[in-house]
């Protein structure tokens, strides 16, 4: 190769580098500001700070791995590793990919609105849940015939069922309670679903479903809702910016989970 060649691939590479390590500081900040401790922005924090660490170290380790590799057990070990890194990184291109795919699938009309619970602080709903409750707002102000069920128990922290921090939001936004029916036993996607749909059954609503919830989420909802015979759709709400990067990460592992384990 020649120099000028050699001298244009080490600056290639060194962009490349410059690169990763920026994303991976800004990925790790956008992880930080979550402001909690938790499955996805403690992964998604380990990830990239390995990928800057890789970034940062480069040449130690590329002479670690040539060293590593000399032994045949060893290159088989790093050889499968790499495919499995190369793997996961496919999948969770393409699980984001799904996700976006599933926030886009249109409820039947009129479909029985089926808003899924979050956080309640005391007595007042939590941002994420403020957001769903909105978007389900919005859908039954412009589908003046379709009901709601509003689901979500009662968990630690809560002075009220998020069915009816839910219901006192959204009747004090101008929706008549009439429409709204709550099924406060959940604490579960699969048991909002099921809950859900029995008071649907009980009430005579449209057995079609238009689920509200984060947009990374209704993937999986979808799943679970196919599980259990549900016709659905998405009525997809916006995720707070500083919580998407910890939600995300977490939904990529939450979806594998689904598949593999629950039934």
């Amino acid at each position: 190769m020649s120099e000028e060649k050699q001298t244009g691939t080490k600056t290639f590479w060194l962009v490349v580098r410059i690169v990763l390590i920026v994303l991976s500081v800004g990925m790790i900040y956008w992880y930080r500001i979550s402001g909690f401790v938790a499955f996805g922005n403690v992964v998604g924090i380990a990830i990239f700070a390995l990928i800057m660490l890789a970034a940062i170290f480069t040449a130690p380790l590329s002479r670690l791995l040539k060293k590593w590799r000399r032994n045949k057990v060893m290159k088989i070990i790093t050889d499968v590793l790499m495919v499995l890194i190369v793997l996961f990184f496919v999948y969770a291109a393409a699980a984001v990919g799904i996700m976006v795919i599933g926030s886009r699938s249109a409820p039947a009309e009129d479909a029985t609105v089926v808003v899924l619970g979050c956080q309640v602080k005391g007595d007042v709903p939590s941002h994420t849940l403020q957001l769903r409750l909105d978007t389900a707002y919005d859908y039954l102000k412009a589908h003046p015939a379709a009901r709601a069920v509003l689901s979500g128990g009662q968990g630690e922290g809560e002075n009220i069922s998020e069915a009816q921090c839910m219901y006192d939001y959204l009747t004090e936004k101008g929706i008549d309670g009439s429409r709204l029916f709550r099924e406060d036993r959940s604490t579960t996607t699969q048991e909002n679903i099921r809950f859900s749909r029995e008071i649907i059954q009980k009430n005579g609503l449209n057995p079609s479903l238009a689920i509200v919830t984060d947009w990374y989420h209704e993937f999986r909802a979808g799943i679970i809702c196919d599980r259990q015979g549900a016709e659905h759709g998405a009525v997809s709400a916006p995720t707070a910016a500083y919580l998407t990067a910890h939600l995300v990460t977490r939904e990529i592992f939450a979806i594998p989970h689904e598949l593999l384990f629950r039934r």
